[in-house]
C-alpha cells in the first residue's frame, strides 16, 4: 500500500463525490459546497469544470452519454458537454434546509442518493435529522426508503448485490440491508461496522474486490479498509489533510483509489499547515474495486 500522492492539487471547498467512468477513461468528482462538477481526464491529465447555481450532491454517468445529477433542487440531466442542465424530478423542494447528498448506481441502473440538512453545528457535531434515503427509478419517479437521516452518505453493495452497505454519518456505523437486484431494499437495518468517535466521522465509502469496505473519515484524516462479516478493522491509509470525503477505485486497471478531501472547516491556522486540503488524492492500496454502475 503506497502513500496516497496529489493528483489534483483543487483547493476544493468540499470535494466528494469521485466516479471513474471506465469506458471514457475519465474520473467525475464534485466540489459540493463550491457548487462544480468536474472531469478529469486520466490519459492527458486535464480537469474540466462544470459551475453552477447550487449545491453538488452526486453525479453518475449515463450509458447514453452525460450524467444524473443530484443537485441542491432536485435531481438533473446533464449533458455530455457539461454546459446544459435539465430538471427531472423537484425531490425535497419542499424542505427549504435540505439538499441532496451522496449517491450511486445499482447494477440495474437505478440512483440510490439521500439528503441532508445544511444546517449544522460541526464543532459541537451536533445535526439536525431531516434527511431522507431514496431511489429514483429508472422512470424517473422516486421512491423514499427511509427517513431519519443525519448526513446521508457513503454506499456500497458485495459482489451479488445480496447486501446494501450505507453510512448515515451522525450515527458513527456502516448499516446493512438485504438487497434484491431486482427489487431493491428487502428487509431491515443491521449494523456491519462501528466506526470509533474519535476516528472522525464517516463518510463516503467504496468497496473492493474481496469485499472489504474503505471508509474517508472527515475529521480523521484518513481512509480506512473494514471487514463487515467481522466489523474489523483491517487497514489505515493516513492523509496529510484532517477533511477525508469520499474514496473510489478507478483508473484503467480499477487499482487506483482516488480519495478527495476538503478545506471546510478549517480554521486559517488549520489551512496553513494543510496546504493540500481540498485536494483529490490517489493510492494504489494492493487491490482493485468494481467498475462503477452507470445510470
Amino acid at each position: 500500500m503506497n502513500k496516497p500522492e496529489i493528483l489534483i492539487d483543487a483547493h476544493a471547498v468540499l470535494a466528494e463525490g469521485p466516479c471513474w467512468d471506465s469506458e471514457r477513461r475519465v474520473l467525475y468528482w464534485t466540489d459540493g459546497l463550491g457548487s462544480k462538477i468536474h472531469r478529469y481526464h486520466w490519459d492527458i491529465g486535464r480537469n474540466e469544470t462544470m459551475e453552477l447555481d447550487q449545491y453538488v450532491g452526486c453525479v453518475v454517468p449515463r450509458k447514453e452519454g452525460g450524467l444524473i445529477a443530484a443537485l441542491q433542487h432536485g435531481i438533473y440531466r446533464i449533458d455530455d458537454q457539461l454546459s446544459e442542465l435539465e430538471l427531472v424530478n423537484d425531490i425535497e423542494r419542499e424542505i427549504e434546509n435540505n439538499r441532496l447528498n451522496d449517491g450511486k448506481c445499482d447494477s440495474r441502473g437505478r440512483l440510490w442518493f439521500g439528503s441532508m440538512s445544511m444546517t449544522a453545528n460541526q464543532e459541537d457535531r451536533e445535526f439536525e435529522v431531516t434527511g431522507s434515503f431514496y431511489c429514483l427509478d429508472r422512470d424517473l419517479q422516486v421512491r423514499k426508503q427511509f427517513g431519519g437521516v443525519g448526513i446521508s452518505n457513503g454506499i456500497a453493495w458485495n459482489r451479488d448485490e445480496s447486501v446494501m452497505y450505507y453510512i448515515d454519518s451522525v450515527t458513527n456505523q456502516v448499516a446493512e440491508f438485504p438487497f434484491d437486484p431486482d427489487i431493491g431494499i428487502t428487509g431491515e437495518r443491521n449494523t456491519a461496522v462501528e466506526i470509533p468517535k474519535k476516528e472522525g466521522l464517516p463518510d463516503g465509502m467504496t468497496i473492493d474486490e474481496e469485499g472489504m469496505l474503505w471508509v474517508a473519515h472527515f475529521f480523521g484524516g484518513c481512509v480506512t479498509r473494514w471487514d463487515p462479516r467481522t466489523g474489523r478493522q483491517l487497514a489505515k491509509l493516513s492523509l496529510p489533510v484532517t477533511n477525508v470525503t469520499c474514496c473510489a477505485f478507478g483508473g484503467p486497471e480499477l487499482d487506483e483509489l482516488f480519495i478527495t478531501t476538503a478545506r471546510i472547516e478549517l480554521t486559517p491556522d488549520q489551512l496553513k499547515q494543510e496546504p493540500h486540503a481540498g485536494a483529490v488524492f490517489v493510492a494504489r492500496p494492493g487491490v482493485r474495486g468494481a467498475a462503477a454502475n452507470f445510470w
